[in-house]
């Protein structure tokens, strides 16, 4: 059985921003990965970055460098 975890999501207004979040965190060794948007949240696009909670600081540069491409913040267990 999967076990869930509580996660902080980023959602964004278009896939292009989420696939531009995932090269920036790689290339910055940010932890996280895009995931679909879960149903329990509604979103422009289909992708969402989801970090563990415990790592939910880690993304701050990204919430900040990517401003005007998130959509909205969330924290649910997933």
């Amino acid at each position: 059985m999967i076990q869930k975890i509580d996660r902080y999501i980023l959602t964004f207004y278009s896939t292009s921003g989420a696939i531009a979040v995932e090269k920036f965190c790689k290339e910055n060794n940010i932890p996280g990965r895009l995931l679909p948007v879960p149903r329990e949240i509604s979103a422009s696009c289909g992708l969402c970055w989801a970090v563990p909670v415990k790592d939910r600081e880690k993304i701050r540069q990204v919430e900040d460098e990517f401003a005007e491409d998130i959509e909205g913040k969330w924290q649910l267990k997933l």
